[in-house]
């Protein structure tokens, strides 16, 4: 099994996380569990084998080289193929496929496209000369070049400005944020926030803000970096309640908190026997 994370260059700071590659060789297909991630990516599957994604009470079945990820809300299952994968991806930021695309977002949300239905034949040309390189890193650079010309050639409405400036105060609270404030800080109508919202990252600020403060509370929770009493964590994070912390955690991951300890330990204990 080969899993590594790479850094974007400086050029793609601002629309990339990271780049990642996985390749695992498997005797069975595997099942596996995501609860929501704040994610929207690109992946290319070089062995162009079937994956089987189920979410939203709905199974999308992957099968062609490369797709187009929007942000989730709500738990994921995915059926890996198996013969194993083989796959690079690239982890966008709130606002990279709309800077690398151009597209509207207001319908990618929970969203998987062909990466062909937004760039045609130059996906498949890309694919090859990425499978063409002398390695991974070579590869790497390929996939940048092409993401760095579709960004430099991508024109946005200046209100693109506005969404990014809420991003970063909706992450720098934890998702502990109200639309009201939201509006105040970056000078904008409680219309023009949504609709912006819904152009350039594909949810309201409200629901996105919600999948921000819910991934705190989860990476707390996955870090042991919280007291065993989940009302001071829900406190902290400026849940109303405790009730509120559950129904909502519930909502993104599937589980209440103290189911998806109890998941977690249960996974651990059977991986550790």
């Amino acid at each position: 099994m080969i899993q590594l994370m790479f850094n974007p260059s400086p050029a793609l700071s601002e629309i990339v996380a990271h780049f990642w590659y996985s390749k695992v060789d498997l005797s069975g297909a595997v099942l596996q569990y995501y609860p929501t991630p704040l994610l929207q990516g690109l992946a290319f599957n070089f062995r162009r084998l079937e994956e089987h994604h189920v979410y939203n009470n709905k199974v999308v079945t992957l099968y062609k080289q490369a797709y187009l990820f929007g942000q989730p809300t709500g738990p994921r299952e995915t059926t890996t193929h198996e013969e194993g994968i083989d796959i690079l991806g690239v982890r966008f930021k709130p606002l990279g496929i709309t800077k690398v695309t151009g597209i509207n977002m207001e319908h990618m949300a929970d969203q998987i496209i062909a990466a062909e239905d937004i760039w045609g034949r130059e996906i498949e040309l890309l694919c090859d000369e990425m499978q063409s390189a002398n390695c991974l890193e070579d590869a790497i650079q390929v996939l940048e070049t092409f993401l760095l010309n579709k960004y430099n050639s991508t024109r946005l409405h200046y209100r693109v400005d506005h969404v990014s400036n809420a991003l970063s105060l909706i992450e720098h609270t934890q998702g502990a944020i109200n639309i009201k404030e939201l509006q105040s800080q970056t000078n904008t109508s409680r219309k023009t926030l949504e609709r912006a919202f819904l152009n350039y990252v594909g949810l309201h600020p409200k629901l996105y803000s919600q999948i921000v403060r819910y991934n705190a509370a989860k990476e707390r929770i996955d870090n042991m970096l919280f007291s065993r009493n989940l009302s001071e964590l829900a406190y902290d994070l400026g849940y109303y309640d405790g009730s509120h912390f559950a129904a909502e955690f519930k909502r993104f991951s599937g589980a209440t908190p103290r189911e998806y300890i109890y998941n977690a330990t249960k996974a651990d204990a059977e991986g550790d026997a």
